[in-house]
């Protein structure tokens, strides 16, 4: 049984600390913060007030406040956007220099080790464990593997994440998977974009839906049309290796697919017939 870890230099972190931290944050983000724990990190995205997707990160409280972990492209922007909202509060927000680390196994059924510092991964339990700068544990007897194979492994799942996969305000986190990577609180409080993103998962009316999927040899870039026949069904989003990230309409059929004639084949994904978002049925 392979067990990894790695450091992803693509992440950075940000320190949000002050009075009025928790009631700041409840107001933006989509997901409960009263939901994140010491022992239980969360996921959350800032909306747009179109309710496309901004920022996607993760959450965790750390001494007299919350660390955020986030695509480091764009970490200055979202520094900007957060202090944008922060008007009077009593609130201090800054870069921090915590170190994002990830184990993972390949495996679905691995049991990976208890690990101080390291906690469960919040959006979905086949991503492993995490940890946001305080991670002391030994990690000598577990292989060490590159962030590009993290990555590849995170793609297969189906996962999104950042702003090379999600150019900020350009998608609808829906029909990105992020009510089933537990980032969305239907039953929480107002925050930005919700109205949009409410309607569309109270309506089911999701017209596209991201999939993982490998190719045999090359992957065309990103903005590739997906084809059936001669209809446009999707396009490629992001890929690694022979690894893609694919949107794809809800309609459209799962086989005899092609990109710029590169066949391909759809994996399990976050859109299975068993899953659910959180707060019921998108």
């Amino acid at each position: 049984m392979a067990i990894w870890h790695s450091i992803l230099e693509n992440r950075a972190v940000l320190s949000i600390k002050g009075a009025e931290r928790a009631d700041f944050l409840q107001n933006l983000i989509t997901q409960d913060i009263t939901r994140c724990t010491q022992d239980a990190p969360q996921a959350g995205i800032l909306l747009t007030p179109q309710g496309k997707l901004a920022f996607d990160f993760l959450i965790k409280i750390s001494d007299a406040g919350y660390l955020l972990d986030c695509d480091s492209a764009i970490a200055e922007a979202f520094l900007k956007k957060l202090s944008m909202y922060k008007l009077r509060r009593d609130i201090d927000i800054t870069r921090h220099d915590a170190v994002v680390r990830v184990i993972w196994s390949d495996e679905p059924n691995a049991k990976l080790p208890q690990l101080e510092g390291f906690f469960q991964d919040p959006r979905l339990a086949r991503l492993g464990l995490r940890s946001i700068g305080d991670a002391r544990a030994d990690l000598s007897d577990i292989n060490a593997a590159s962030a590009q194979a993290w990555h590849h492994f995170r793609m297969s799942l189906g996962v999104p994440e950042g702003s090379t996969e999600m150019p900020v305000g350009t998608v609808f986190p829906l029909e990105f998977g992020f009510g089933y990577l537990h980032a969305i609180d239907f039953q929480k409080g107002c925050f930005v974009g919700q109205e949009v993103t409410s309607r569309v998962h109270r309506k089911g009316s999701l017209r596209k839906h991201l999939h993982p999927a490998k190719f045999g040899t090359r992957v065309p870039p990103a903005g590739t049309p997906i084809m059936h026949d001669t209809r446009t069904v999707g396009e490629i989003v992001a890929s690694h290796d022979n690894q893609a990230l694919i949107l794809l309409r809800t309609d459209a059929p799962h086989t005899m697919l092609h990109a710029d004639g590169a066949p391909f084949t759809l994996l399990p994904g976050l859109f299975g017939p068993d899953s659910a978002p959180d707060g019921g049925e998108a």
